[in-house]
């Protein structure tokens, strides 16, 4: 549960990072080891701050000065690189794709950048069963070498996204009515340890390792440097996205809760459901992306979607496209907008009522942001398919606590973007509001369920908890016994992230 205090505690972090970053500047040790790794690698590996061209998603972690930005090129160079940041005690912060929001998650404070963008290879087997993925990889880098073979992979929904925190805190993808979440998906792991040392994480070796990185992997136990991820036969698909007048609000939702529970009967089908703000225009606007996965060669939109395509649409497209043209390019652009963003996420069971309610909700407390410059928050909804529940179980389990769940379960995320450092406060407080209410009304409803997914969390959250008492228990051994040292711990090297202690 989120903890409310005058300040919220993703603020308060925040702060104590830019703090220290002013009063202390770049420590000597961090220094020494950027010449270490100079001189070992190269100056091409190293990069510095105010003489670098790197680019992230988010603007409070664009914003933060780094000691150095180390490219490693395989896994000895990261083992190298663990082994000097550990013996000098430098902090680091470990990128694949770079989408988090905060600082230290995948942009060092003061400390050394270890960005994996150089590791982003994808190996297919020869019979197109499983590929070997490189930990720097985005999920765009593998939609495009398996597209070229009519293959695919549990992969997201945007193309910038890296797999490797995508994968390992859950994966939820247009493909999960289908195949389950990206996490049951992988079937092996290559792990740089806290000690620097590599081992090999599957369901036969170091089992109890295997267990915890499936949902708890982003930064706890070490730098996953490649993934053996499964792979199956997948062709183009029908891609559509419909924007709707607000007055169809509630007719749209209603639609979309048949897509969603009737996904356990149709898993060619997949929805995602987005209702947002519109600043510009002062307007709150529906949309849906919707999916069908064998098109039958058709460019109309499937029979699936007759009934949510009788609802008049503001705007209206579909194409028979791959998955790598829809969920867009590889690389997050070299000038990205100077957006802060902010994310939040609940669980429910299915619900028709709560749909409803937690637009209601959400366009009652965008009342009293509305004055926030560059704002954009949007309310999206998808779902965890049972079938995704059911692959939970399989090679052991995952961490998740959820495999004994009846499905299908709805995932509902906030995100919202805005400009200015000002207006942090405002939208921290919009967020206690909201998630009170939407959390107070799933609870009166009886559908509330506490899983967080760690994708969509907001720092300051105990997100391990929501796995239930017994796995966070178990999570915290497992870590203990790999970061005698608390390397990978909140008062360790690499703290940034969501951490087990």
């Amino acid at each position: 549960m989120y903890l409310p205090r005058s300040l919220p505690l993703w603020l308060l972090i925040l702060s104590a990072h830019t703090l220290t970053v002013q009063l202390d500047s770049i420590s000597s040790n961090c220094q020494n080891v950027c010449n270490i790794l100079e001189s070992e690698f190269g100056p091409t590996a190293l990069h510095y701050y105010g003489q670098d061209n790197f680019t992230i998603w988010d603007a409070k972690q664009l914003e933060v000065q780094y000691a150095c930005r180390f490219e490693p090129s395989n896994k000895t160079e990261v083992a190298a690189a663990l082994r000097v940041l550990a013996d000098t005690w430098c902090n680091f912060a470990v990128k694949c794709g770079g989408h988090s929001r905060d600082p230290d998650f995948s942009n060092s404070v003061g400390g050394v950048t270890i960005d994996l963008r150089r590791l982003n290879g994808v190996e297919v087997a020869m019979n197109g069963s499983v590929a070997r993925v490189g930990g720097g990889a985005v999920t765009a880098d593998v939609y495009s070498a398996l597209d070229a073979r009519n293959l695919s992979f549990v992969g997201g929904r945007v193309g910038s996204v890296g797999v490797g925190g995508f994968a390992t805190g859950g994966g939820t993808s247009p493909l999960s009515s289908r195949h389950g979440w990206a996490l049951d998906n992988i079937y092996e792991y290559e792990l740089v340890l806290p000690n620097a040392t590599s081992v090999t994480v599957n369901e036969h070796q170091h089992s109890e390792l295997y267990w915890a990185l499936r949902g708890a992997g982003g930064g706890n136990f070490g730098i996953i440097t490649s993934f053996v991820i499964r792979t199956f036969p997948q062709g183009p698909i029908y891609a559509g996205r419909r924007t709707w007048n607000d007055t169809y609000t509630d007719q749209v939702a209603d639609e979309v809760y048949d897509l969603y529970t009737g996904q356990d009967h149709n898993t060619q089908v997949s929805a995602d459901f987005y209702y947002g703000y519109v600043q510009a225009e002062d307007i709150f606007t529906p949309t849906v992306n919707l999916r069908y996965f064998d098109p039958m060669n058709t460019t109309g939109s499937p029979p699936a979607f007759a009934s949510i395509d009788r609802i008049p649409a503001a705007t209206f497209s579909g194409q028979i496209s791959s998955l790598g043209n829809i969920t867009g390019p590889g690389r997050i652009p070299a000038t990205p907008p100077p957006q802060r963003h902010l994310f939040q996420t609940t669980t429910a069971f299915p619900s028709r009522e709560w749909l409803q309610g937690s637009l209601q909700i959400f366009r009652e407390e965008v009342e009293d942001i509305k004055s926030v410059e560059g704002l954009n928050p949007q309310i999206i909804t998808y779902t965890i398919p049972s079938r995704a529940i059911q692959g939970m179980a399989d090679r052991g389990g995952n961490a998740l606590n959820l495999s004994n769940v009846q499905g299908p379960l709805f995932i509902t995320l906030l995100s919202t973007a805005w400009l200015r450092e000002e207006d942090d406060v405002l939208v921290g407080d919009f967020y206690d509001r909201l998630f009170s209410r939407l959390e107070d009304a799933s609870r009166r409803l009886n559908v509330y369920h506490p899983y967080k997914y760690v994708g969509y969390a907001r720092l300051g959250e105990d997100i391990f908890s929501s796995y239930g008492a017994d796995n966070r228990e178990k999570l915290v051994q497992i870590q203990e016994s790999v970061d005698r040292k608390g390397i990978f711990t909140s008062s360790g090297l690499c703290r940034g992230g969501f951490k087990l202690r």
